[in-house]
Parts: C-alpha cells; sequence; structure tokens
C-alpha cells in the first residue's frame, strides 16, 4: 500500500531524503529513498544535474506517495514514487520516459513499464539519448571510478614498497661499507 511521504530534498536523479506525510510528520525522521528500477546518470555526468532538476519537478507537485520495495546494500529504502492523481504512471517511469534515467534492468521492473518507457526515450532521442547510445551508463562510471581509485591504491603500494627496499638497501650498504665488507 503506497504511504503519503513529503519530499524533503531531492539528492540527485534517482535519489530523495523523505518524511512519511501525515499527522505528527513533523515528529518523524527523514531518511534516504532510492527510486526503484532507475539509475540516473551521477551528478558529475553529463545530464547529472537535469536528472535531478527533472525528479524535483516531478515531485514538487506534492501528494507523493511511496510504495516501499526493498532495502538496499547502503540501508536506504528503495521505493517506488506515485505524483497526484490515481492511475497516474509512477514517477520512476516518468524519470525514464523523459530520457533522465535508465531503466536498472538487473532490478526488474518489467511489468511496470519501463521497457516501453525506455523504448519511447530512444526513439525520441530524449535526455540521455540525445547523443544516441554513446553516454556512459552511471553503474560503468562508478565502476570506472572504482578501478581508477584501485589503480592509485595499488601504486601507492608499490611506491611505498620501493622507498622501504631503497632504505633498507641504502641501511645495509653503509653497514656492510663500516665493516670493511665491502670495497
Amino acid at each position: 500500500m503506497a504511504r503519503k511521504i513529503r519530499i524533503r530534498r531531492v539528492i540527485d536523479g534517482d535519489s530523495l531524503e523523505v518524511k512519511y506525510g501525515g499527522m505528527f510528520s513533523f515528529l518523524r525522521r527523514p531518511f534516504p529513498v532510492r527510486l526503484y528500477g532507475i539509475d540516473a546518470p551521477e551528478l558529475a555526468q553529463p545530464y547529472g544535474r537535469e536528472a535531478r532538476e527533472q525528479l524535483a519537478s516531478l515531485v514538487r507537485r506534492g501528494g507523493i506517495r511511496m510504495d516501499t520495495m526493498a532495502t538496499d546494500r547502503y540501508g536506504r529504502t528503495v521505493g517506488l514514487l506515485y505524483s497526484g492523481r490515481r492511475g497516474r504512471e509512477p514517477v520512476n517511469v516518468a524519470m525514464v520516459r523523459s530520457g533522465m534515467a535508465y531503466w536498472y534492468r538487473r532490478y526488474g521492473g518489467r511489468d511496470l513499464g519501463f521497457p516501453e518507457a525506455e523504448a519511447e526515450a530512444i526513439s525520441k532521442r530524449r535526455g540521455v539519448w540525445r547523443d544516441g547510445r554513446r553516454a556512459r551508463r552511471p553503474w560503468d562510471h562508478r565502476a570506472n571510478i572504482r578501478r581508477a581509485r584501485e589503480r592509485r591504491r595499488w601504486r601507492r603500494r608499490w611506491f611505498t614498497r620501493l622507498v622501504i627496499a631503497g632504505v633498507v638497501l641504502t641501511v645495509l650498504a653503509a653497514v656492510l661499507l663500516a665493516r670493511g665488507w665491502l670495497g
């Protein structure tokens, strides 16, 4: 059953901070929500800020309801958001239809209209599909960031080991020279 929520702030194109609405809502704590079935470009990517603005415009009208689908590995609620009157398509699907988010196939949503919404966005070249299929997917972008971080970490480790080995060899050479065993 969808519960009424209040949007506290839009974090990016697929994340919000919300509070449950209704009586005594001022006593409730805000919590993070990740939109179910979609992945929007990161803020640092092309269309990242536009995706955030699009989500903000979709939820600005008020009357937002949320079906909780799950909790992700970061402890965020994963939800399906509805705006306005009953019978409207979910905000999640509207984000994909506008081309400001990708359908995250890995997590399903086939029966909610995500495939049709993405096909429409591709055919009408909306949002991230404006440049064809060349845009980097958010999950690939995050994977590249992780790989780059790992490479930097690996280089630092090897540089530290080389420095330590150099110091050890220098001290060893000095000891051997002092004892007269070298040269």
